[in-house]
C-alpha cells in the first residue's frame, strides 16, 4: 500500500533549513521535514520568507494564503503544521491522524522537554553546536520540579556526548560529573572515565576514581576500548576527511552564531 504520492511541483530554487543543513524543492519535501522533525519546529519556521517560497516558487497559493489567514487570526503552531500537512496531501488521512496525536504530545510537554527533544534530533543530525545551545538552554533555567533528576541528568549526559564529538573533553567530563550525580548511569560514569583517559589526565584520573570507586579493570576495559578505537579511526581517516569534518563545524558554529 503507498502512503505517499508524487511531488505536484518541484523549485529548482531551493530553500534552505540550517536546523538539518538540507535543502527542499517542494511542499511534499515541507511536509516530510514538518512531519519527521516535529520537534524542530516554532513559530520561527513560518517566516514570510518561507510562505513566498511557498506561494511564488511552488506556486501554492492556496497553502500560502491558508498560513497567513491562521497567522492573522493568532492561531497556534500545531494549527499551522497540521494546515500544510493536510493540504499538501503528502500523507494518507491515517499518517494524517498520527501527526495529530503527535501534536498533542507535543503541546502537553514541558518547554524542557521540547528543548530536550529538539537538541536529541539536532544530536542526530550531526548539528551538536546548535544542540549544545538547547541543553544548555535548558540547564540556564530553573529547575521544574515536575521532571524528575533523571531527566536533567539525561541533558547533562547528552551535553557531555555533544562536547566530546567536538573533541572538547574537558567540558564534556565537567557535564558527564553533573550527569552522574543526577541520573546515576555507569554510562555517564564510565564517560567521565574515558575523558580523564583521551585527555592523559593521570592527576583528575585519580581523583574520579577514588570518589566514585572505580576499579582498575574498568579503567583498564576503557584503556583498550580507546586503544581500539583510535587503530579503526586511524585506518579509516586521512587528510581530507579531517578537512572535510573541520569544515562542516565551522559551518554549522557560522550558522548558529548568525541564527
Amino acid at each position: 500500500m503507498n502512503y505517499i504520492r508524487l511531488c505536484t511541483m518541484h523549485s529548482d530554487k531551493p530553500y534552505y533549513i540550517k536546523e538539518v543543513n538540507k535543502n527542499i524543492y517542494s511542499i511534499e519535501e515541507i511536509s516530510y521535514y514538518l512531519y519527521n522533525y516535529l520537534y524542530l519546529i516554532d513559530d520561527k519556521f513560518f517566516s514570510e520568507e518561507l510562505i513566498e517560497y511557498i506561494d511564488k516558487e511552488l506556486q501554492q497559493t492556496h497553502i500560502a494564503a491558508g498560513i497567513r489567514q491562521i497567522i492573522a487570526n493568532g492561531g497556534e503552531l500545531g494549527e499551522k503544521i497540521a494546515f500544510v500537512i493536510k493540504n499538501s496531501e503528502y500523507y494518507t488521512d491515517k499518517l494524517a491522524e498520527k501527526l495529530e496525536n503527535h501534536l498533542e504530545a507535543l503541546c502537553s510537554k514541558t518547554s524542557a522537554e521540547r528543548w530536550k527533544a529538539k537538541a536529541d534530533i539536532l544530536m542526530d543530525t550531526e548539528k551538536y553546536n546548535m544542540a549544545i545551545n538547547y541543553y544548555n538552554n535548558i540547564l540556564s533555567k530553573a529547575i521544574n520540579n515536575e521532571l524528575p533528576e533523571r531527566f536533567y541528568g539525561d541533558v547533562y549526559n547528552n551535553l557531555g556526548v555533544a562536547y566530546a564529538r567536538l573533541f572538547e573533553y574537558e567540558q564534556a567530563a565537567a557535564a558527564f560529573r553533573c550527569a552522574y550525580r543526577l541520573n546515576k548511569a555507569n554510562e555517564s560514569l564510565e564517560s567521565v572515565i574515558m575523558c580523564d583517559l583521551l585527555t592523559d589526565n593521570n592527576k583528575r584520573l585519580r581523583i574520579d576514581q577514588d570518589k566514585y570507586g572505580v576499579t582498575d579493570t574498568i579503567i583498564n576495559r576503557l584503556r583498550a576500548e580507546i586503544i581500539k578505537l583510535k587503530v579503526e579511526i586511524q585506518s579509516d581517516w586521512d587528510e581530507e576527511k579531517e578537512s572535510d569534518y573541520i569544515r562542516k563545524c565551522q559551518k554549522e558554529y557560522i550558522v548558529e552564531i548568525n541564527s
